[in-house]
């Protein structure tokens, strides 16, 4: 996954999403017109990954997270590109930049209160970001350019102050300074695992049950594996600019099994799913159900196989490139049931820096070079090398893998594949310890910048969290440098170099395999108002608060 202010107004990016306006707004009913409210919906989900908001990975975490932890700023409850918007949330307004663009000055808002009665105190910031950073959050390097940050980290003392954040209690004042100006840092401060929570409640472990938050609902664990529960946060005082969202009680029901996910939103039993209609069902979905189903580009993303570079064998890259060489987009259109553009850059090309620029490996579009890769795969030295395909249990990511171990196999290595639990997947793959060589993973936009699609993904800073989202532990020091060239700019005025990097990245060393970009769908049972209330949102793919239910 992958989120950043007033700046974030003028990055606004042409997300290839419906530009509706949004149901919802901060008016009690939700807006958009008389409707039933209240009472008690059911989602069907592949399930939050972790209790704890620093230490979330997936949407389907900040889906819910977002509606319980409210950040200093957060991005506007509007579908289309109007959801990339940084509006002030926690703090009274968004800052504009001092200190030659390094400091800023946020001041809370008066009377705030956690959902457990206890006031949200300046300094619970400060603790949410140094739970971030040594619980070795994925998120970690969203954060880092913090004054004092890695000095933090290093020192692995969790009483000690970070040095770029001044907390006042008293006066609601927070000052955040950065070591280097950055043109990110405002969207992940938007993020959820960014919100403040009562210190007394987020210790420096981990945790068990959601802590109190901000936010129009609470969350609960009834059970890891099956359920989940947003109850109504009674406390939530009004602020601008965020629903209250429109029913009492929302069920996350857990479960891997898309199919049965799709049969319950069709019965009824479940108002909306998390997943996306895979197989046959999602056709039937679109010829029986159109009214109810929703299909959008949203947010940005790219799919792509990870390589582990650190390892045998595609610490080659003759082997990186065979894969790229052998990969057939089409035979994934298939598998993703034709919700997948083809591709070959990591840059979708709704973000800015995208080039289509000519894949050394051929039209995405077109058929594989499987010629070329055998020859490639003999040239590594690596023929016959054992190679092991990592997974999880969601579909359509068995077959994801399975593709992609024939075509391994295909090209002379000896494959097979390794499926996961898809709750513990990203965690897994991202733990150096685990040594997985390659397997199925993709990209969300956390935030509209093209630095979300690096940063966290193929940075040499990435691999300093326990877990990181570089799975392939790439790290080369033309992409760092770049990165810390880019970071204070503004991304229009330096698109063609944030498309260089992306042609440095897949053409000149590839380090991983892009094959497209896929098209998300929302699909919603017959009592929920799927027209006008879809809530697709550019950064979380759907708002929740923006869901309501067909008027009686």
């Amino acid at each position: 996954m992958g989120k950043l202010g007033r700046r974030g107004a003028v990055l606004l990016v042409a997300l290839s999403v419906f530009d509706v306006a949004a149901c919802g707004g901060g008016d009690d009913d939700g807006g958009g017109g008389a409707r039933d409210t209240g009472g008690e919906i059911a989602i069907g989900s592949v399930g939050p990954d972790s209790a704890d908001p620093v230490l979330i990975q997936s949407l389907q975490a900040v889906q819910p997270f977002q509606m319980v932890y409210t950040p200093l700023v957060t991005y506007a409850h509007q579908e289309g590109n109007a959801g990339t918007e940084i509006i002030p949330a926690l703090a009274e307004e968004v800052p504009e930049p001092t200190n030659g663009g390094r400091t800023y000055t946020f001041r809370l808002r008066e009377g705030l209160e956690y959902s457990d009665g206890s006031p949200v105190k300046a300094s619970d910031f400060e603790n949410t970001i140094k739970r971030l950073l040594k619980l070795g959050s994925p998120w970690s390097g969203f954060y880092t350019g913090i004054q004092g940050a890695t000095e933090f980290t290093e020192r692995g003392n969790f009483k000690a102050d970070i040095a770029g954040i001044e907390a006042n209690d008293r006066t609601g004042e927070i000052e955040v300074t950065l070591t280097e100006p950055n043109t990110q840092i405002l969207f992940a401060l938007a993020q959820p695992y960014a919100a403040p929570t009562p210190a007394a409640k987020s210790p420096a472990r981990g945790l068990k049950q959601p802590p109190p938050g901000v936010g129009p609902y609470t969350l609960e664990v009834v059970d890891f594996n099956r359920e989940w529960v947003l109850e109504r946060n009674r406390r939530f005082r009004d602020i601008p600019g965020i629903p209250k969202g429109n029913f009492d009680r929302i069920k996350i029901a857990v479960s891997d099994n898309v199919t049965r996910m799709t049969q319950d939103v069709i019965s009824g039993k479940l108002d909306f799913m998390t997943e996306d209609p895979a197989g046959d069902q999602l056709p039937e979905v679109r010829a029986q159900y159109p009214e109810r189903l929703r299909e959008a580009a949203s947010p940005a993303n790219v799919y792509y196989f990870f390589l582990n570079v650190t390892l045998p064998p595609f610490d080659k890259q003759e082997a990186r490139e065979a894969v790229n060489y052998a990969i057939d987009s089409n035979a994934l259109v298939r598998i993703f049931g034709g919700r997948l553009d083809p591709g070959c850059t990591m840059l979708p090309p709704s973000v800015t820096g995208y080039e289509e620029f000519d894949c050394k490996y051929g039209d995405p579009a077109a058929g594989p070079n499987l010629e070329r890769a055998r020859q490639l795969v003999e040239q590594s030295g690596y023929e016959g090398e054992e190679v092991t395909v990592w997974t999880n249990n969601k579909d359509p990511r068995p077959a994801i893998a399975d593709y992609l171990r024939d075509v391994l196999g295909e090209i002379g290595f000896d494959a097979d594949v390794k499926t996961l639990d898809q709750q513990v997947y990203i965690e897994q793959v991202g733990l150096r310890r685990t040594k997985a060589q390659t397997g199925f993973t993709n990209w969300y936009q956390d935030y509209p910048h093209p630095a979300d699609f690096f940063e966290p993904t193929l940075s040499s800073e990435a691999l300093e969290s326990e877990v990181t989202f570089n799975q392939g532990f790439v790290s080369d020091s033309r992409i760092d440098k770049t990165l810390d060239e880019l970071r204070g700019e503004d991304p229009e005025a330096v698109a063609e170099r944030w498309g260089d990097l992306d042609e440095y990245v897949v053409n000149e060393k590839a380090f991983v395999v892009p094959y497209g970009y896929e098209e998300s769908t929302s699909f919603f049972s017959e009592r929920m108002d799927a027209e006008n209330c879809a809530g697709i949102h550019p950064v979380w793919k759907n708002d929740w608060l923006l869901f309501c239910k067909k008027a009686s």
